[in-house]
């Protein structure tokens, strides 16, 4: 069976990106989709730190364990995911140039970037969960919908 990536890609791989990669990958657990596996990076990300506070309690609160430490994006990394969601244009414009098909690179959120909530309230980790559940939801399920066509 092959395994398909969906990368999503931050600033410091700290909290937006690991927020999305444990609420996907949850998603995916949920609905049985067991040949796609969701990973996290970030474009200038120190390697080794761990996820941040925040994005760890919005995730707990979901029911989501989470242990993850910041890696940077690698021209391997894009190249080898599936599909690629961005946080940010810079975030999207450096990906692109590490891809070899830019057409799978694409803005988590179509209406435009999506904040980093570094140093902030708990409460706005949460609410950038709740976003990102309906986004992330919408996204896997065109994706997984898309991909079975295929096949």
């Amino acid at each position: 069976m092959s395994i398909f990536t969906i990368l999503f890609v931050c600033t410091g791989n700290t909290c937006r990106s690991p927020l999305a990669e444990g609420i996907a990958q949850k998603w995916l657990d949920d609905h049985d989709q067991d040949s796609w596996i969701a990973v996290s990076a970030g474009v200038y990300a120190a390697e080794g730190f761990s996820t941040s506070i925040g994005t760890i309690e919005a995730l707990s609160q979901r029911g989501i364990v989470f242990q993850g430490i910041s890696k940077l994006l690698t021209k391997e990394m894009v190249r080898s995911a599936h599909i690629v969601f961005c946080m940010n244009t810079t975030h999207l414009s450096i990906a692109k140039d590490y891809s070899d098909d830019s057409t799978r690179v694409e803005l988590l959120d179509p209406e435009g970037p999506i904040a980093d909530p570094v140093g902030q309230e708990q409460t706005v980790y949460d609410e950038l969960a709740d976003k990102m559940d309906t986004l992330i939801a919408q996204r896997l399920r065109a994706i997984v919908q898309q991909s079975t066509r295929k096949n």
